[in-house]
């Protein structure tokens, strides 16, 4: 069943005590996944804060192949081995959640579920905490100071600790794949279609 099955699914069998809206955050210009903010209202809420939003992660090739398969130079890397390998990046992520996250101990995200993603045959997901209203995302154009980057560096050295002094047998060889091979030719294929990905994104105009 696919997200949006499973979204019409819930508010027919629900429509009596809540309604389900969601929207696509990065407005179909996601890299390989499209995230979803889930926003969720119950028939007794108070008012437009009295809510319950949470996060759909689901991996897809859409807006990949939108971009780098208007000709030719694109195809020639984006074959089915390539897709197979780059199913491993959500695999990673999963992992990364489910096992390293933990161990880690540093701030991330609630995962509340995972799914596997199998290409052509099984749509994958993380279903995770919004953070919309516990943070930002800093660009390339944002300053950040002296406070936050030694903030960072502590978290960093609080995670490398944890790791180091975990059992090997927990990560050793889980996060090795032809997938992060795969990863780096696609960046490649953006480079070669880097007018037309900016274009596609809301660095067009000079917006940030």
């Amino acid at each position: 069943m696919s997200f949006t099955e499973a979204v019409n699914l819930s508010e027919k069998i629900h429509e009596s005590s809540f309604s389900v809206k969601h929207y696509d955050v990065a407005d179909g210009k996601g890299f390989i996944s499209t995230v979803n903010r889930c926003t969720i209202e119950f028939i007794d809420s108070i008012d437009d804060k009295d809510v319950y939003t949470t996060i759909l992660k689901i991996p897809s090739f859409c807006s990949l192949e939108k971009i780098l398969n208007s000709d030719d130079s694109g195809k020639t890397w984006f074959t089915v081995e390539n897709r197979k390998a780059l199913t491993k990046v959500h695999e990673f992520e999963c992992k990364f959640y489910n096992i390293l996250a933990p161990i880690i101990d540093v701030p991330a995200p609630k995962v509340y579920n995972t799914v596997d993603w199998i290409l052509n045959e099984q749509e994958g997901c993380i279903h995770m905490e919004d953070l919309t209203s516990k943070g930002k995302t800093t660009s390339y154009f944002d300053n950040i100071n002296l406070t936050q980057i030694k903030c960072f560096i502590r978290h960093l050295a609080h995670w490398h600790k944890n790791i180091l002094c975990a059992d090997p047998e927990i990560w050793r060889k889980k996060f090795i794949s032809k997938a992060m091979e795969a990863f780096g030719t696609a960046l490649e294929g953006i480079g070669q279609q880097g007018k037309k990905f900016i274009e596609e994104s809301s660095l067009k105009g000079g917006k940030n």
